[in-house]
């Protein structure tokens, strides 16, 4: 299969720190667990998988004493004993004259956005046993932490096993892995001891190609197809994945799923994923907005319909998720965050109608000039570099054939903010008393896709364009935000609307093409027709700008 599209949708998350940074990081998570914390074992896993990642990544020779941490805080969370904290200490100070001054960290999308759990790999590797002696591989960067509980899994069944963790090049669809000498060492002494092969990641994405290169590269290493096993975190059609040839090239190996230790906690939830809220939360003749089913955030329904349990992420991700969340319902914009189980968010449901456009107002209009006055006051951080120029130039290029000048630095923001980034009318809730609540503004401006961190201007852009606002109505809307002490660019701002329609006509037609939702497709197209118009309006402004210029 090859993509029929292939457009920048998904941002980098990764994070430049130095080593000394990182080790204090770590250092500070295992802290956390001496006092006994809630979830501090788990957090500490997920900071030592990065750790030890990012030293894989710049070839350092600490990357050992790195991997013997994580594998140590992996093997106390399966056994869940106390853990030798003294050693731990130890090897932390081992590590910290030894530390590269500078280390890229990619953050672990799946603990971060799609609900997944270290537990999960263990369970599937204790199901998996069936030799006596395993090598695991992880591929970096997520298979760093899922190849520690693999191997503890393993182990803790009384198999001989250990692991190593490799790299992936190359075009996305078209990965290509390299052993080290130190890798076909240690592949020779498994292939000489007759070990079977697990290759861990969560995936496959839309390629298989990382999974296909590591596989390959252990078949050029003499180990035979019959040997190795793919373990990961969904059901596979080959003849989905976007690689080349590969269908033929993935049922060369065996391959199995790993379940969501999650989902299984919250079994006799209603679950409000992958599109479904649409049928429990809209009004039975709503038209329904367009999904992208695969890539929706887990979410269930309580039993009693008073709480609404979302995946916020875990660690470190997670905490700054709730901490947004708190924030938000403080300031009277968002509902009460409460406590919930098995590292999912909870939050209490409001009762009332979503919005539609139909029901734009001058109340509606002030109460969204709050929210993102707040949000550009309260919700600052560190914008990224300029994604955006680069998605607007690159999109427009492959969709329309459209070469655009963009003028330096209009797409970036001295003041950068969390945005929102779901705008959209039916995210906000006339609640049974009146007041109108806007819900999910937590956690998608830190998620998976673009922007990450940028100018307020993506939110407000973002409602006047899902609102479908008249000129007059985004007057007021932009008026109501500078009351609040806030300055809008006009010109600026009209470079944000085309990058906002463009990212989103961008989303909708990678939704589509990737979707195996056949439902779906019909509501996509809707949407592309929509965001296609106000790009098509945005060029018209672009052109009139530069030719100001």
């Amino acid at each position: 299969m090859a993509l029929s599209t292939n457009l920048l949708v998904f941002r980098d998350v990764g994070e430049q720190i130095s080593g000394r940074g990182l080790l204090l990081r770590l250092r500070e998570a295992v802290l956390r667990m001496k006092v006994g914390q809630p979830d501090s074992l788990l957090t500490a896993l997920i900071v030592a998988g990065e750790l030890e990642c990012s030293l894989a990544d710049s070839a350092s020779r600490s990357v050992t004493q790195a991997a013997s941490i994580t594998d140590a805080l992996a093997g106390a969370i399966l056994e869940r004993v106390s853990l030798d904290l003294a050693h731990i200490f130890s090897l932390l100070c081992g590590l910290e004259h030894s530390l590269p001054d500078s280390v890229r960290i990619s953050h672990p999308e799946g603990f971060s956005y799609y609900a997944l759990h270290p537990a999960d790999f263990s369970d599937a590797a204790a199901r998996s046993a069936e030799h006596a002696s395993v090598g695991v591989i992880g591929i970096r960067s997520i298979g760093t932490t899922l190849s520690s509980m693999t191997r503890s899994a393993l182990t803790r069944k009384g198999i001989s096993a250990s692991r190593i963790t490799v790299r992936p090049t190359g075009h996305p669809y078209d990965r290509k892995t390299e052993l080290t000498s130190s890798e076909a060492a240690w592949l020779e002494q498994h292939r000489q001891k007759g070990s079977v092969f697990l290759i861990v990641d969560e995936g496959p994405g839309l390629s298989g190609s990382s999974f296909l290169s590591v596989a390959e590269a252990l078949e050029q290493h003499g180990i035979s197809s019959d040997r190795i096993t793919l373990l990961g975190t969904r059901d596979v059609d080959p003849a989905h994945l976007c690689a080349h040839d590969a269908t033929r090239r993935w049922l060369r190996y065996r391959w199995r799923k790993a379940g969501s230790t999650i989902t299984r906690a919250y079994s006799d939830y209603p679950p409000l994923s992958s599109g479904s809220w649409r049928g429990e939360l809209l009004a039975a003749r709503a038209e329904w907005p367009a999904s992208w089913p695969e890539m929706e955030r887990l979410k269930f329904f309580a039993p009693d319909h008073h709480h609404i349990l979302k995946f916020d992420g875990l660690a470190r991700h997670g905490e700054r998720n709730r901490q947004r969340a708190q924030a938000l319902f403080e300031a009277g914009f968002a509902p009460r965050p409460v406590q919930a189980k098995a590292a999912m968010a909870a939050y209490e449901f409001v009762p009332g109608s979503p919005l539609t456009p139909a029901e734009l107002s001058t109340e509606v209009l002030e109460r969204m000039a709050e929210y993102c006055a707040f949000r550009a006051r309260f919700l600052r951080a560190e914008a990224q570099g300029d994604p955006l120029t680069e998605m607007l130039r690159c999109n427009l290029w492959q969709e329309m054939r459209v070469e655009l000048d963009v003028p330096p630095a209009y797409l970036q923001s001295e003041t950068a903010v969390i945005p929102d980034c779901r705008m959209q009318p039916h995210e906000w809730i006339k609640s049974s008393n009146g007041a109108l609540v806007k819900v999910d503004g937590n956690g998608d401006g830190e998620g998976h896709f673009l922007p990450g961190p940028t100018d307020i201007l993506w939110d407000l852009a973002g409602a006047i364009i899902e609102w479908n606002m008249n000129s007059g109505a985004a007057e007021y809307l932009l008026a109501q935000f500078q009351k609040h002490g806030n300055r809008v660019d006009e010109a600026r701002l009209s470079w944000f609307l085309l990058a906002y329609s463009v990212f989103r006509l961008s989303y909708c037609k990678m939704a589509r093409s990737s979707t195996q939702d056949v439902a779906e497709k019909p509501r996509l197209d809707n949407a592309i027709l929509h965001y296609k118009t106000h790009v098509n309006s945005g060029l018209q402004r672009a052109a009139i700008l530069q030719g100001d210029r």
